[in-house]
């Protein structure tokens, strides 16, 4: 069995900097901390978990927590966080439900990135008073704790006046769970864009952020008189409405024009392609994971960065 020698001799170091490259500890340059890890895979050396944590109290964990693993926007942003931690040799812990405060609170991770708005803001402030917190899913002020966020509002402002500009004049909202923290700026932003153009919502249907749900409301949908354009509130939602229409013959966008939020990889392959609000999720993640690491490592952090978004008008509306 390899030991913490061994893989020093392999990387041509001390004994200490490789256990300082193996605990994720920041003073080890980059290079040498790759070839460290390089080598502990080569020989199929891991540190004892329970040795290292009672030494440096630190577990070399970072969890995520999000409301569920279903549909593949956690999918991208989860890849994007791997990628760059694995890169630095922490672990990635991702859950989801109950056991995301026992983790908190019994602290078995080294830093949070949460996208949940269930787990109660006094198990996060509390958590953070030992250790930086990043939240993607609410404003929440409190010392080591950091925000990255989705400019949901202003994005859907900035789509629905394009709309206006196109000459739609009846816009409804079909949207996600009313307590999602995404559907709820979403909203403010669609029915902001409306009354500074004095215009009035035409109807609000309430969805679930699924293709299902969408779909469901795509086959029961009273089409009404006159050209409507339908704001979806995230991109599974319209792909579904769009399916159900489909499959009743009704015309979109002739009939009734739709569009998504979130730039979906799917949203380019259903008829007709979908006009969405794109956000980088891959790169969401990454940005998230680099500015974590810096924290966790005593290194400079910049400031956390939002993510990168753009319009992509297609073939919906």
């Amino acid at each position: 069995m390899a030991t913490i020698k061994d893989v020093a001799k392999r990387a041509g170091v001390s004994i200490s900097t490789a256990s300082y490259a193996l605990n994720n500890q920041p003073n080890v340059h980059e290079d040498t901390r790759a070839r460290i890890l390089k080598a502990a895979e080569e020989l199929d050396y891991y540190p004892n978990a329970n040795a290292r944590n009672l030494k440096t109290k630190k577990t070399g964990n970072v969890g995520v927590f999000i409301y569920g693993f279903g549909g593949p926007i956690f999918s991208d942003i989860l890849e994007g966080i791997r990628n760059q931690l694995q890169k630095h040799g922490f672990n990635i812990i991702v859950t989801s439900g109950k056991s995301s405060s026992v983790l908190l609170k019994e602290r078995q991770v080294d830093a949070a990135i949460v996208f949940d708005n269930n787990i109660l803001d006094e198990v996060l402030i509390q958590y953070a008073k030992t250790s930086p917190l990043i939240v993607l899913d609410r404003t929440l002020e409190s010392d080591n704790i950091y925000h990255s966020m989705i400019d949901n509002e202003g994005l859907t402002y900035q789509f629905i006046e394009k709309m206006i500009e196109k000459g739609y004049k009846k816009f409804s909202y079909l949207s996600g769970p009313k307590d999602a923290y995404n559907n709820q700026e979403r909203l403010v932003g669609f029915k902001r864009a409306l009354e500074d153009h004095k215009l009035k919502m035409n109807r609000f249907l309430e969805g679930d952020f699924t293709i299902h749900g969408g779909h469901e409301i795509g086959l029961n949908l009273n089409i009404e008189t006159g050209h409507e354009f339908i704001f979806c509130a995230n991109d599974e939602s319209a792909i579904g409405l769009i399916q159900g229409l489909n499959q009743r013959g009704i015309k979109v966008p002739e009939q009734l024009a739709v569009s998504g939020f979130d730039g979906i990889y799917l949203s380019e392959y259903i008829q007709p392609k979908l006009s969405t609000i794109e956000i980088d999720h891959y790169g969401w993640g990454k940005l998230i994971a680099k500015f974590i690491i810096a924290k966790l490592q005593k290194t400079s952090a910049d400031n956390l960065e939002h993510p990168e978004a753009k319009i992509i008008l297609r073939e919906s509306c």
